[in-house]
């Protein structure tokens, strides 16, 4: 286990990881320096040191919020290589795979599900007249973002790769599936507060909901891009802008 001066180093670096990406190495140059302080613990010897900075060298890439968690599983495995528990080869595989399997939740569940609810919920409190709210939302969620990083981090140093055991016990991508119904059914009442605060009728509200609804299930069921859906939603706004304009 490594001191908790040099882990506590190596998480805070996390927050920087995507300072120096690059578009051929991505997160390589950010990965090493977050190794940097364990690493240098763990591998007194040159030669050692050099092997370990290697194994970590190349491609590297994964969703941010995830990089404690993954940080602290090559932290593990670095203790145990230390030890010469674990083989050196083994790390480069394993590593190559968690990062990519970590960084397709992060983005399911993070970027594709909960900052879409954050922002939804968002427009629609202040749409609402509740920027008070808002601001407890905002408060809530980074405090709790932050507690996932540091928690999964140092749940990661303990217990190595068998984390990911209690990672799936969290069942992110079910509970993104909910929230995703969440976000259709706010995205839905933002268009009836947008409707109600222009001065339209309880039918344009009730068409802007049906169009929502409509819309999730062409890509949900019919699996139609929805990039196609944005030249329909741009033009029924600038109707709508046309219309108020002309008012």
């Amino acid at each position: 286990m490594l001191p908790a001066r040099i882990a506590l180093c190596c998480l805070a670096r996390t927050f920087c990881i995507n300072a120096a990406i690059t578009a051929r190495g991505m997160q390589e140059i950010g990965l090493a320096c977050v190794l940097a302080p364990a690493l240098q613990y763990l591998y007194p010897d040159p030669a050692a040191r050099a092997r370990a900075f290697a194994r970590h060298g190349g491609h590297s890439n994964t969703h941010v919020f995830m990089a404690p968690l993954h940080v602290g599983i090559l932290l593990a495995l670095e203790c145990q290589a230390a030890r010469s528990t674990l083989p050196e080869a083994a790390i480069p595989a394993l590593r190559d795979t968690l990062g990519t399997t970590l960084s397709a939740l992060g983005d399911a569940f993070f970027s594709g599900t909960l900052l879409p609810f954050w922002a939804l919920g968002s427009i629609c409190l202040i749409l609402a007249g509740l920027p008070g709210l808002t601001l407890l939302l905002a408060c809530f969620l980074l405090l709790a973002l932050l507690a996932f990083r540091v928690l999964a981090f140092f749940a990661a140093l303990r217990h190595g790769i068998a984390v990911l055991v209690q990672l799936r016990r969290l069942d992110l991508i079910n509970r993104a599936g909910r929230l995703k119904t969440i976000n259709t059914l706010l995205t839905c009442l933002a268009f009836w507060l947008v409707c109600r605060t222009s001065g339209m009728g309880w039918q344009a509200s009730a068409l802007a909901g049906m169009a929502v609804m409509a819309g999730a299930w062409l890509t949900g069921r019919l699996h139609l891009p929805r990039i196609l859906l944005w030249p329909g939603l741009l033009a029924v706004l600038i109707l709508m802008d046309e219309t108020l304009a002309a008012m």
